[in-house]
């Protein structure tokens, strides 16, 4: 009997360091994948040129500085805020939103073996952190055990 409560504390345990795996990677990826863009479209008149080119011309979206903005922001404030596992649950649907929308209209041609994978799999990362949470090893752990003992 007593194996089976130790098996279970480490298969909880085991989740737990595989989810915050999975914030620190996907995290990681939507920062280092946004930020130069999100200061590059602030700064940087080339940049959104570039933007404007290909969120309008080739995407054909209407504002495509503004979408361009939006996007590279959800993936920058949803990386800062999934790495940190602190409203886990929203900003992973802010990611798996982007990264499914990405994948649709920007990702389903020629390039899709190269981008499309990666959007592909953010999005299964997301959706794993939307379903499980951030887990013992985040900022929304500590939050709710804060609630909790003040009664919140």
């Amino acid at each position: 009997m007593n194996i089976m409560n130790k098996t279970k504390y480490n298969k909880a345990n085991a989740w737990n360091i595989v989810l915050l795996m999975i914030r620190l990677w996907l995290g990681y990826r939507m920062f280092t994948a946004s930020y130069s863009s999100v200061t590059g479209i602030i700064f940087d008149s080339k940049e959104r040129v570039f933007f404007e080119k290909w969120f309008g011309e080739e995407l054909h979206y209407p504002m495509p500085l503004l979408m361009a903005f939006l996007a590279k922001g959800s993936e920058l404030s949803g990386g800062v805020f999934v790495f940190m596992g602190l409203y886990t649950k929203a900003f992973a649907t802010l990611i798996a939103f982007t990264m499914t929308i990405a994948t649709i209209t920007a990702n389903l041609g020629a390039n899709f073996n190269i981008d499309g994978g990666f959007t592909i799999s953010y999005t299964l990362f997301a959706i794993i952190l939307i379903v499980q949470g951030g887990g013992k090893y985040s900022l929304d752990f500590l939050r709710s055990k804060k609630s909790i003992e003040h009664g919140l």
